[in-house]
């Protein structure tokens, strides 16, 4: 049965409103059907080592909800004098230098010298700065150095 041109339209505001929602329930449902239809041995190995990998991320981020009660407490931030970004992963700490760190660094390089070797891709990224000082740590660093700065 056709639809109705209010039909059209309600289904197209729904998929204006969803789209990230509609790209994960693709990319979960392609997944399914390629593991159950069409994966050789190789390619289940590598998915064990991809979602192991996902495990450890999620574990860190679960652990960044620690760091955020800190960051939700105005007192430690005052008393310890420390600022305090999470960056879910470190693309995105290299986009916000290259559109509000000012242009006498060279961001990409800095990223690939101090930053790329020590993350994953997907690995979220704690920077602390304290006293003028930069550092960057994995979820369950900076939950420990800011448990040990209290």
């Amino acid at each position: 049965m056709a639809q109705t041109e209010a039909q059209k339209r309600a289904q197209q505001k729904y998929n204006a409103k969803n789209k990230e929602k509609r790209k994960v329930t693709s990319y979960r449902n392609s997944a399914r059907t390629f593991i159950r239809s069409y994966a050789t041995e190789a390619d289940l190995v590598e998915f064990e080592a991809l979602i192991k990998e996902r495990h450890r991320i999620n574990k860190l981020l679960n652990r960044l909800d620690g760091v955020r009660a800190y960051m939700n407490d105005p007192q430690f931030l005052k008393d310890a004098q420390v600022e305090i970004e999470i960056w879910r992963r470190p693309v995105d700490l290299l986009t916000d230098r290259l559109e509000n760190g000012g242009t006498d660094q060279d961001w990409q390089a800095w990223f690939d010298k101090k930053i790329a070797p020590k993350f994953s891709k997907e690995e979220p990224v704690v920077e602390i700065t304290h006293n003028g000082k930069h550092r960057f740590y994995n979820g369950n660093r900076a939950y420990d150095i800011l448990d040990w700065l209290d």
